[in-house]
């Protein structure tokens, strides 16, 4: 497992400078994405969707590895006829040298969705759209002292959406997954669009991975950010969001970028890994590491290895990360401490790879409790 962090690095450098340029103050600035709008009743306009899935869910094999060092081959196999979608907005990683990224499929798009989406098509039917999100290099131009304003990269996952709803969903229950700039602009379209909505009734789930504007009066879990969508509080809880900011355990440092205390609200944390809270065991999925064989599959799942619940001080509410004892235990605090290079962003870059399999598992019992409720709705 050596050299595994680098190659975990799936968010780049610009998806950690988001949430510094959100905190900062001014009118908000007038440019706009300068490529054409999209138009969502194009193929071109979407990286996955039904029929296209290819470029989300090849080579996504993978080898799970026990805390004893036992390895099992997964095969990864797409759902043939899912009763529900998914609908996914992908985090910061354009390289695009301009403020806005234009609507290529880039390589970097593809691995980022490929990596952080391409298995929920084990669950669901898969949507991806392609936006023009504001890249690495128009979070990092910090020159002008301003607020960016977001409502290009938002009126993109908003066509997106609408399209969807109009001309693909046909009363379908949806899962809605985002990562970084992508977890903002969908925390911007549940407010806006299905909370307190007729559409909030097919909401099967949110996972809203890297955020740290998502707020709730203490002890509660409504009336902050969203009135009536709840964080999850059980695994067959349907209709609800998780939402998270990963840290190390132990992780003291004096300033968080995720899971801060604002405005006389908390920062809400609902776990993947533990639905009823307290500590629950971490299913990760990471790319193969260089050390490992070279007939082994694409990706590694590291089990029973981890393990993260979400904990509160008095600056707010953050996942924390720990590892378990293991044969592996020592490599793996000496990598996770290295992939916190940058602390005051903790470890964003893994909030998804962290729990992806129990994503999938919660997407299981969700469904399950979803369509018993609503026996007609796959169509």
């Amino acid at each position: 497992m050596q050299g595994l962090i680098s190659r975990w690095a799936i968010a780049r450098a610009g998806a950690l400078a988001l949430l510094s340029a959100l905190a900062m103050t001014g009118p908000a600035s007038a440019e706009a994405p300068s490529a054409p709008a999209p138009d969502y009743s194009q193929n071109s306009a979407w990286l996955c969707r039904p029929g296209q899935e290819a470029i989300c869910t090849s080579d996504l094999d993978a080898m799970v590895v026990g805390p004893d060092g036992k390895k099992t081959p997964q095969t990864f196999i797409a759902a043939a006829d899912p009763p529900i979608d998914c609908f996914y907005v992908y985090p910061t990683v354009s390289k695009e040298p301009t403020v806005y990224a234009s609507m290529a499929a880039s390589p970097e798009v593809k691995q980022v969705g490929r990596a952080q989406a391409g298995r929920l098509a084990s669950r669901c039917r898969l949507f991806v759209p392609i936006y023009r999100q504001r890249t690495g290099a128009g979070i990092a131009d910090t020159a002008k002292n301003r607020e960016w304003d977001w409502s290009g990269p938002y009126g993109d996952v908003l066509a997106a959406w609408r399209w969807y709803l109009a001309h693909d969903n046909h009363g379908r229950g949806v899962v809605l997954v985002g990562h970084s700039q992508g977890t903002l602009l969908l925390q911007k379209l549940i407010a806006a669009e299905i909370d307190g909505k007729p559409v909030q009734g097919q909401l099967v789930s949110a996972f809203l991975a890297g955020d740290q504007e998502l707020l709730v009066p203490q002890g509660a879990r409504t009336g902050g950010t969203f009135k009536q969508v709840p964080l999850c509080a059980a695994a067959v809880e349907t209709g609800c969001v998780y939402v998270w900011g990963s840290y190390l355990a132990g992780d003291d440092q004096p300033v968080r970028f995720f899971g801060n205390n604002r405005d006389g609200l908390m920062a809400a944390c609902a776990s993947p890994a533990a639905p009823g809270g307290g500590a629950g065991a971490l299913k990760s999925y990471f790319p193969k590491p260089a050390m490992a064989p070279a007939d082994d599959p694409p990706w590694v799942e590291v089990v029973g290895q981890l393990s993260a619940s979400c904990a509160a001080d008095d600056r707010g509410n953050v996942l924390r990360v720990a590892v378990l004892p293991s044969r592996f235990a020592p490599l793996l605090d000496s990598l996770l401490h290295k992939g916190s290079a940058e602390p005051k962003w903790g470890l964003h870059r893994f909030d998804i790879s962290f729990v992806q399999g129990n994503i999938l598992e919660l997407i299981d019992a969700q469904t399950a409790s979803w369509m018993k409720h609503h026996p007609g709705a796959a169509r």
